[in-house]
């Protein structure tokens, strides 16, 4: 009787149990600060390429392709590398801007599906897929 006393009144492995519970919290907190970490570099990317492409739009470059060295397109894309950005990802208005719209804004709107590769995310963020749709618009004065 006395050898199953001391088995209920042992603490040998409370400390094993306390990490195990205290550890899946962490590994969650862990996954959650590299999701927002890479969502906050997917967006700086996006946004320093839209201000690329507002540039070049401001210089009276046409909207063009991904595909076409000189246009704002093909700078959005150049802008952010890793990012592969296609032509329906980029928005520019006006399109083809000419000596008369000398003094009006030049817009690029970048959009991007970024991969959510944390579950909780999707609950977090309200999508019904694994992404999440990053945008960053930039404006500036034609030339």
């Amino acid at each position: 009787m006395a050898g199953v006393r001391r088995y209920v009144h042992s603490e040998e492995g409370a400390a094993a149990v306390e990490f195990a519970l205290v550890a899946m919290i962490l590994v969650v907190l862990l996954l959650g600060i590299m999701q927002f970490g890479y969502l906050f570099y997917q967006w700086n990317e996006i946004t320093h390429a839209a201000r690329e492409g507002a540039r070049w739009a401001a210089l009276e470059y046409p909207g063009g392709s991904v595909g076409t060295p000189d246009t704002v397109r093909y700078k959005v894309a150049q802008a952010a590398p890793g990012m592969a950005l296609t032509d329906v990802d980029i928005l520019v208005s006006p399109e083809n801007p000419g000596i008369g719209d000398v003094g009006e804004p030049a817009t690029v709107t970048v959009s991007h599906a970024v991969p959510l590769f944390t579950p909780l995310m999707q609950n977090i963020f309200g999508t019904s897929d694994d992404t999440f749709v990053l945008r960053s618009t930039a404006t500036l004065r034609i030339e």
